[in-house]
């Protein structure tokens, strides 16, 4: 199964707009966005894809947000989502809070953890957790490229793409 990972949008909406024709044209089974969507327009521009995300610090209009991911059948789940893909056990969260953070990376509970807000691309394993942010997908904020992530379920591989 392939899953893509993408975190703060920040309402660009070329670049969600790339992001899902990347995520169509690689088969991607699956979306996870890890927050800062901002502005329910930007949920509605994933529409044509499965994606399942949570709410970051800048995702402060809840009942927008909702109405959106109800409009094209996507999930919001709340500040942090536990699930489990092809038997890949994983939590998404933000990363508002490091200590959060950093909790959830070294309780071993999960084959993955996915994080964002930080906005650089990152990639560790830490005992068998898979720690992956796919840096920011806006771009251009503190100078970082625009990016997402596709994870492998079956080899745990996670690949960057650049937008």
């Amino acid at each position: 199964m392939k899953i893509g990972i993408i975190s703060d949008t920040h309402d660009n909406i070329d670049n969600i707009l790339k992001s899902v024709r990347e995520f169509n044209n690689r088969q991607v089974d699956l979306v996870l966005h890890a927050g800062d969507f901002v502005s329910p327009i930007a949920v509605e521009s994933f529409a044509g894809i499965k994606l399942v995300g949570i709410l970051g610090n800048n995702d402060t209009d809840i009942p927008g947000l909702t109405s959106a991911f109800n409009k094209i059948h996507g999930e919001l789940k709340g500040e942090i989502y536990e699930g489990e893909y092809d038997g890949v056990k994983l939590v998404i969260y933000h990363g508002t809070i490091s200590s959060k953070r950093d909790f959830l990376i070294k309780s071993g509970k999960y084959d993955l953890v996915i994080y964002g807000h930080t906005h650089r691309k990152t990639t560790d394993t830490i005992g068998r957790t898979v720690v992956v942010n796919p840096g920011t997908a806006k771009g251009w904020i503190f100078g970082f490229n625009a990016t997402i992530a596709i994870c492998d379920t079956s080899t745990r591989n996670i690949e960057f793409v650049n937008l």
